[in-house]
């Protein structure tokens, strides 16, 4: 069971990975806090969707992991 979960949370991690450097690049970080751009923006098609699944991947890697710590 323990190698199924780290097996499982290897995949995970890896695909999350993958995710966030499909992810393009947005003036939205911290360089908007000092002086970036003002304009609210909406994401949309394939950017909302894969901020979509970055945020379930993320999810899945937190339960995955603390599952795994809970049973070794």
């Amino acid at each position: 069971m323990g190698l199924f979960m780290m097996l499982a949370t290897n995949i995970i991690a890896l695909a999350l990975i993958t995710v966030v450097m499909i992810q393009g690049q947005t003036s939205a970080g911290l360089g908007s806090v000092f002086g970036g751009s003002d304009i609210y923006r909406t994401r949309r098609g394939m950017e909302k969707t894969l901020f979509n699944i970055t945020f379930i991947l993320a999810g899945l890697f937190f339960v995955l992991s603390l599952i795994t710590v809970a049973f070794e």
